[in-house]
């Protein structure tokens, strides 16, 4: 970390955060349309819909029913908390259905608005962007898809993180409430000892599962919450830094966006290929960390991400 301790945004290069009042639900919408469009499927062939929002418009309620009846999807919808985690939980959620037959094709909507949660004179808004992102979860070849999954309740961060529900008099909120996120002293002396721990028990766990080792994985698609979170891991995995995608200069912290928006950079790059063995890991503080391996099938890929509206609003330097 030493290296990042005097640079003011603790090494990211870019960050995006919405400046004109959107919400989770339009966030969310945009890129469900995105993958829709891209993949030619219609939103009444989606037969669930699983929404992460962190934090949704609405405080209580989540964004599911909303984002559904926004797009005409099909089939039910529900939310799914696990904080960073959560596009993990969801994606290892979507897969155990369609793999038991009770769903055909099963859309993830995963957002951060940690902008709207974070108070403007917090040193870790500095860390935080926002974003949004989506995908389809549906049948694939024999052989291809998941593999093996392990997960583990992260228990040992329960009251790290704190947050209350507070009036949004910016009525930045369809509800007219959000979430504060704040985070307590001892945060930093838990998540240093619990980081490696989850990780390596739940990817050994995974492995295991998919009868495969570590020297058999040829990407590694994880959280990137902060600049040095993708070398501390391959370290703690034994692993070659470029094996690790990383996208945290790019796009600093999207909470649960993380994983997907790595796992669509390392293949709109070409790093994952169709076949590749790929491990992904995801860590929700005071919820679960898992990680599953993967065999890469043929994955249609959106357009990627437009470039920001407005550079630096308040902040001309």
């Amino acid at each position: 970390m030493e290296r990042y301790l005097n640079d003011p945004f603790f090494g990211s290069v870019e960050r995006r955060v919405v400046t004109n009042g959107e919400g989770t639900v339009e966030l969310g919408v945009k890129a469900a349309r995105r993958v829709l469009g891209a993949a030619g499927v219609s939103p009444d062939e989606v037969d669930c819909l699983i929404a992460v929002s962190m934090f949704p418009d609405r405080v209580g309620s989540g964004d599911a029913g909303y984002l559904a009846q926004a797009l005409g999807t099909g089939g039910g919808a529900f939310n799914v908390e696990a904080t960073c985690g959560g596009s993990m939980s969801a994606l290892l959620t979507a897969c155990a259905w369609v793999q038991a037959g009770l769903k055909e094709r099963i859309l993830v909507v995963t957002t951060s608005r940690l902008s709207r949660a974070i108070e403007a004179d917090d040193v870790t808004l500095r860390l935080c962007g926002d974003a949004s992102a989506a995908f389809l979860v549906g049948p694939v070849e024999s052989g291809f898809g998941l593999l093996g999954a392990e997960s583990l309740h992260t228990g040992k961060t329960c009251g790290t993180w704190l947050m209350d529900a507070v009036e949004d008099s910016s009525g930045a909120t369809p509800g007219g409430q959000r979430i504060r996120l704040r985070m307590d002293p001892s945060i930093s002396h838990v998540l240093r000892v619990t980081a490696e721990p989850y990780l390596v028990h739940t990817t050994q766990g995974a492995l295991a599962k998919a009868g495969l080792e570590l020297k058999d994985i040829d990407t590694v698609v994880l959280n990137t919450p902060t600049a040095w979170h993708a070398e501390f891991s391959a370290n703690a995995l034994g692993l070659e830094h470029d094996r690790v995608v990383n996208t945290f200069p790019q796009v600093a912290n999207i909470g649960p966006v993380l994983m997907p928006f790595n796992a669509y950079t390392a293949a709109a790059d070409g790093r994952i290929k169709p076949g590749n063995m790929v491990l992904l890991y995801g860590f929700g503080g005071q919820a679960e960390a898992s990680a599953a391996v993967f065999r890469w099938p043929h994955v249609v890929l959106a357009a990627p991400p437009e470039d920001a509206l407005v550079i630096n609003p308040t902040n001309p330097q």
